[in-house]
């Protein structure tokens, strides 16, 4: 299960399609700043945040993130 991660994706292609610095984060469920039993993708921009959980490592929407972010992917 994916929670929030099309909300966070759309954001993210917004943002980029502006023009306007963004980054982001994984925590897996061990990690100390991760309050939730879940794999977190967290995304930053605008001094905001934007939030997806998963139950498993998401491999996938990492690397899709990561695509944007160095602009190796149309958006």
């Amino acid at each position: 299960m994916d929670r929030n991660y099309s909300k966070l994706l759309n954001k993210v292609k917004e943002l980029t399609n502006k023009g306007i610095e963004w980054h982001h984060h994984y925590l897996p469920p061990n990690c100390k700043l991760n309050t939730t039993a879940k794999h977190l993708i967290i995304l930053e921009s605008e001094n905001r945040i934007w939030q997806a959980e998963f139950d498993e490592k998401p491999f996938a929407k990492l690397e899709e993130l990561e695509n944007l972010f160095f602009n190796r992917v149309s958006r």
